[in-house]
């Protein structure tokens, strides 16, 4: 089938071409942008089903006012020192006039004598806005808009100001996470042009695959957004950066498989157009498969209970077909037309290599592989030793840019008042007859009485009175492990015990959204890693027609799964000293080093079966694997942790870790396991590698 593929795009390559140029334009125009379905309020992308969703709903309802936004204002004087009545005079006249003129969707300006810091240094204001962050230019524009107002109020009062919430906390990080966009996109552009450049030493090699990709990855975000808008669903901005990387890394690493392949015919002296159709056949079968197994490891994403990881999935499969049928017909098509002039000026494909790297790796494999295979498992252990050390991480705020002016305010405020005070928490009753003060004090009563908490206004009541909140502060940083830890064990729990007969407890407020966050991210673990395993198995077990090869391969790669985490544990816990790793890290290293380590073992195993199919031995076929293929594997691999280590360039904390966990994942299956690990427990194993498929030919008539 393939072969037959290829002979139809080298007789239309043009047509291919043009096809795709103009799908790519037209598509591109009447498509919405990507960051117009972008979203950064992380629990917003809770279920129903999690009470901290059931309790804004309420709350949304009881107290319209709860829709509402409070970003918060602080006030000290430029030479630091106590605020004169005087000052407190000024904040108090600038806040009412702010409040009589203030432009939409401001809906209120307040402060009060209560809002000054117990050092009489500081005092809040407190600035009420219809709605809640987005993460879209709005709220840029927005928070933009206020500071420049603030600055024009308070000009020559003395008094120096500081905005934040969850507004400006998400317009800032929106403006670092859009200039680290760039950053990464321009680092991960200049990668895939350089490395392949220097793989083939040929410019035309490094550019030609790279405007293809290119045409592929704004068509792709087109197609992603267009897809968002139809369905209405939401994409995280502090994870929508992955498309980028995906589409680049993966777009040539295909690429190179076929390159490679393409080169490697030409070397034995075959010319024209058929060594295009040659390659392809050889090469696609893993493309294919690969393809596959990734868009399948990123469909698992789609039964989460978290939307962040559900709602990236369709985006992701769809970076991942659409390039696969890119490098099946796109790229295909741009080689028939360049021919071996895409490896211009060098001319290493005329001409078979010798004394290399890879074929002595192969034949040391091939003498000792039970001497390779332990040392490689000696590696991956040791590195696995820091899994049972990881801790998750729920503070956005921690792991963001900390030099932007929220961020300084928000850590002055934390300080000042309390972390509490920036994000409220409200105790809510519900019944279905009007509440007695007696019940209402029996809950204000319990939930005063846990350490730690403080009074934060008095009790609010819905009309009808059947509905009441209880506002407190609550000790630490709302998204702290410790504070989710306390209102999980600690505050939930009584508040909930404290409900008088009739009546119904809810806690509503950030820190108990992120304490279904956690518990919907655990859940998440425990049902996408076996049911991306399974469909793995599945993948591999229809491609190689065995069922002791990919078991061995999904032990293979869950070991350097556990490898990766460990290691990156070992560098932000215990050297780097982080409280722990951002909590999306797990499900997104098991995703991308399952799905892409799975990819260069596919493109080893297939090469190991043809190789014994062509009547090798095992321990020939692994050598020879390793001569032919190792350099393929290494190099892809080199090309994509080089893409996902250019997210460290972005200067934000999550993005480092994401970006080191995957680059050294990819590392580990490029470098470790595909060529080293896989190749000699193939060899170890023999022709019981591939039980129950079929014997190669020339085995038929062994015993």
């Amino acid at each position: 089938m393939l072969n037959k593929l290829g002979n139809f795009i080298v007789r239309n390559r043009w047509w291919v071409i043009a096809i795709w140029v103009i799908a790519g334009i037209l598509i591109t125009l009447f498509s919405p942008k990507l960051s117009s379905v972008t979203s950064s309020n992380q629990t917003s992308f809770l279920p129903n089903k999690y009470r901290s969703v059931q309790a804004q709903k309420i709350a949304n309802k009881a107290f319209p006012q709860s829709k509402n936004d409070v970003e918060i204002l602080l006030v000290q004087r430029k030479d630091g020192g106590t605020l004169t009545p005087a000052n407190k005079i000024m904040i108090q006249a600038i806040a009412q006039q702010f409040n009589a003129n203030h432009p939409k969707p401001i809906t209120a300006v307040h402060t009060s004598p209560r809002m000054v810091s117990k050092n009489g240094k500081a005092q809040m204001v407190q600035i009420v806005i219809a709605g809640k962050p987005t993460g879209g230019t709005a709220d840029v524009a927005l928070i933009k808009a206020i500071r420049a107002k603030v600055h024009q109020v308070f000009s020559g009062t003395g008094l120096k100001t500081g905005l934040t919430g969850a507004i400006a906390l998400s317009a800032d990080s929106s403006s670092s996470f859009t200039t680290a966009t760039k950053i990464i996109t321009i680092a991960t552009f200049a990668l895939v042009i350089i490395l392949p450049g220097i793989i083939f030493r040929s410019p035309i090699a490094a550019f030609a695959p790279v405007l293809a990709v290119s045409l592929v990855y704004a068509l792709a975000q087109s197609i992603i957004a267009l897809v968002a808008k139809t369905f209405n669903f939401k994409i995280s901005d502090q994870l929508s950066i992955l498309y980028t990387v995906v589409l680049f890394g993966i777009g040539t690493d295909y690429t190179l498989f076929l390159l490679f392949r393409y080169r490697e015919r030409l070397r034995t002296g075959a010319r024209g157009l058929n060594v295009i159709s040659f390659a392809l056949s050889r090469a696609g079968e893993a493309i294919l498969s690969a393809a596959l197994v990734v868009a399948a490891a990123f469909a698992a994403l789609g039964v989460s209970d978290f939307g962040i990881f559900k709602n990236l999935a369709p985006g992701l499969v769809i970076s991942v077909l659409i390039m696969l049928l890119a490098v099946l017909t796109l790229i295909p098509a741009i080689v028939a037309v360049i021919g071996p002039k895409i490896f211009w000026p060098s001319k290493s494909w005329q001409k078979q290599p010798e004394g290399t790297m890879s074929k002595r790796i192969g034949h040391i494999v091939a003498r000792r592989p039970a001497i390779v295979a332990a040392i490689s498992l000696v590696l991956l252990v040791a590195l696995a030793t820091g899994y049972p050390q990881l801790k998750t991480n729920y503070d956005f705020v921690s792991q963001q840019p900390q030099n932007t002016e929220a961020a300084r305010t928000y850590h002055q405020v934390s300080k000042l008042f309390s972390a509490g005070a920036i994000s409220p928490t409200q105790v809510i009753i519900t019944s279905q007859k009007p509440l007695t003060q007696a019940q209402v004090a029996t809950v204000s009563k319990a939930v005063y009485a846990v350490p730690g908490v403080k009074h934060a206004g008095s009790v609010q009541y819905a009309t009808g009175h059947k509905t009441a909140a209880i506002t407190v502060l609550l000790p630490g940083d709302p998204e702290s492990t410790s504070t989710l830890n306390f209102v999980q064990h600690t505050f939930r729990p009584t508040a909930r015990a404290a409900a008088p007969a009739g009546t119904t407890v809810y806690v509503n407020g950030e820190s108990a959204a992120f304490v279904d966050v956690r518990s919907a991210v655990n859940r998440d673990l425990a049902v996408i890693l076996p049911v991306a395993a399974i469909v793995i198995f599945v993948i591999l077990t229809l491609l190689l027609r065995s069922v002791l090869a990919p078991l061995y391969l999904l032990v293979s790669t869950a070991l350097g799964f556990t490898a990766t985490l460990g290691g990156t544990v070992y560098l932000f816990q215990r050297i780097d000293g982080q409280p722990g790793l951002i909590f999306f890290i797990p499900i997104m290293v098991y995703i991308f080093v399952v799905a892409i380590g799975t990819d260069y073992n596919i493109l080893t195993m297939t090469r190991l079966r043809e190789e014994v199919r062509s009547g090798l031995k095992p321990h020939e076929a692994s050598d020879l694997t390793i001569e032919h293929s190792s350099t393929t594997v290494t190099s892809a691999g080199l090309i994509l942790a080089g893409t996902f280590g250019s997210l460290a360039l972005a200067g934000i904390s999550l993005l480092s870790q994401l970006g080191f966990a995957v680059a050294f994942g990819i590392v580990l299956a490029a470098f470790c396991i595909a060529p080293l690990l896989v190749t000699s427990v193939a060899a170890l194993l023999g022709y019981k590698v591939w039980w129950p498929g079929h014997r190669p030919a020339a085995d038929k008539n062994r015993p």
